[in-house]
């Protein structure tokens, strides 16, 4: 039904807004590391070759890490409706939200509840009076001209499911990390490898520890540094110091992501029965916002059949990450993503009709993150399937230097090292393609 809907066009002097929309557990930036990574040098390249489309202009949103959806997709709405209040988004000027897995969710919450609201939108107070700019939230609605959805969770995934079963072992990472950011005296791969034992890995060698060590190498401040130097340690290490605070104190992020319907009554867009469904694609129809949909599959490094997958309970070794593997296939990967793929394989979650027509899907299959039969929809039949794992399509699909000066070693990596098959080639087509759909003529 979105790829139907109407296209408003674009006035003359209209310009394009890009906004990217971090993940769960996303960010703009953590010091140098960037969740979105060599998006802007593509989209410059694609400005030189594209001189006779719109003027456009990329923003990255730093989201809340892992809050409750409805709350991110607060934080959202305030973001549009104070750029719009300045005159950054002015006159006929127009916006493409693009969202990466629960990026998505909140981009459907925000849609979804502006729809609903009654009153304006109050940012920027001032005058000594308490008074505020206003923006309706028609000013907003009427300004979104495309939405793309990337490695969206749109049914939920098992991970999540999973996850919120361990809900004091994750506390304690979380813990455990903040004490390691604020000491700065407890090597932290050594505290995460002892977090980890109850499933006998060695992750020393992975790209997220890597990138963990490279964070933390950046927030140390060091006195014989030049002024900016000590004052860029000092903001990386506020940065993740407030990141872990997020983490430790609102992560009803993972609630809002299962595969399970809850019982209570939920405002997460993943929850969304079908009359609720049809309800969005016609808020969008009535506002001509177009869609499109990239899903993601990641290599399978287990032996599972067609049918459902028992769930990985850590408390019954043989249902864990270390059986049931193909040889061949799981020697190419690492053991972060095995072990997020194994969590994401079992669980509530089950197949969605018309969900991947270029080839059946079976349910457990995924991205690491993401059951990929969730991510087919608005419309299963126009959705782009990729090969890549969760983070190759947002740029961490290889380790590229950091930039010269900088205390990390790199600024983008192979996260979670699927064997997907992912290049520089896949990455460009599929972000040239976003910028081609979101800037018209």
């Amino acid at each position: 039904m979105a790829s139907a809907n109407r296209d408003r066009g674009l006035p003359p002097n209209a310009r394009m807004h890009l906004v990217l929309v971090p993940g769960f557990a996303g960010f703009d930036a953590l010091g140098q590391l960037e969740y979105y990574a060599g998006v802007t040098p593509l989209f410059r390249k694609w400005q030189k070759d594209h001189t006779d489309r719109a003027t456009a202009a990329l923003h990255y949103f730093d989201n809340f890490p892992t809050a409750a959806v409805a709350t991110r997709a607060q934080l959202l709405t305030q973001y549009l409706s104070k750029r719009i209040a300045r005159g950054e988004f002015a006159g006929d000027d127009r916006i493409a939200l693009i969202g990466h897995s629960t990026g998505g969710l909140d981009i459907r919450s925000l849609l979804w509840h502006l729809a609903q609201m009654s009153g304006p939108i109050l940012v920027d107070g001032g005058m000594g009076e308490g008074k505020a700019a206003e923006v309706a939230p028609d000013e907003v609605l009427q300004r979104v001209h495309r939405v793309v959805f990337i490695s969206v969770p749109q049914w939920g995934t098992n991970i999540a499911d999973w996850v919120k079963t361990y809900r004091l072992e994750r506390k304690l990472v979380v813990a455990q990390l903040r004490a390691t950011v604020a000491a700065s005296q407890i090597p932290l791969l050594d505290t995460l490898e002892r977090l980890l034992l109850d499933v006998t890995v060695s992750c020393a060698e992975t790209d997220l520890f890597l990138a963990v060590q490279d964070a933390l190498r950046e927030t140390e401040v060091d006195t014989r540094r030049r002024p900016m130097g000590t004052a860029m340690a000092q903001e990386a290490a506020s940065l993740l110091e407030l990141w872990l605070r997020h983490m430790a104190t609102d992560f009803h992020a993972i609630d809002d992501l299962t595969a399970r319907v809850p019982a209570h009554k939920d405002s997460s867009p993943a929850h969304f029965n079908l009359q609720q469904r049809d309800q969005e694609r016609r808020i969008w129809q009535k506002y001509g916002i177009k869609t499109r949909s990239f899903a993601t599959r990641g290599n399978a490094p287990f032996n599972f059949g067609q049918g459902l997958v028992p769930r990985w309970d850590l408390l019954k070794p043989w249902t864990g990450p270390g059986f049931n593997q193909n040889t061949k296939r799981a020697a190419q990967t690492d053991i972060v993503y095995r072990i997020c793929y194994r969590a994401c394989a079992g669980g509530p979650f089950a197949y969605r009709p018309n969900a991947g027509k270029q080839r059946p899907l079976a349910p457990w299959e995924s991205d690491g993150i993401v059951n990929t039969a969730s991510m087919f929809w608005p419309d299963p039949g126009q959705t782009q399937l990729v090969e890549a794992d969760h983070m190759d399509i947002v740029g961490h699909y290889e380790r590229v230097p950091a930039i010269p000066g900088s205390d990390r070693r790199f600024q983008a990596y192979d996260l979670l090292k699927s064997d997907s098959g992912f290049t520089s080639v896949t990455f460009n087509r599929v972000w040239n393609d976003i910028f081609d759909f979101c800037i018209p003529r």
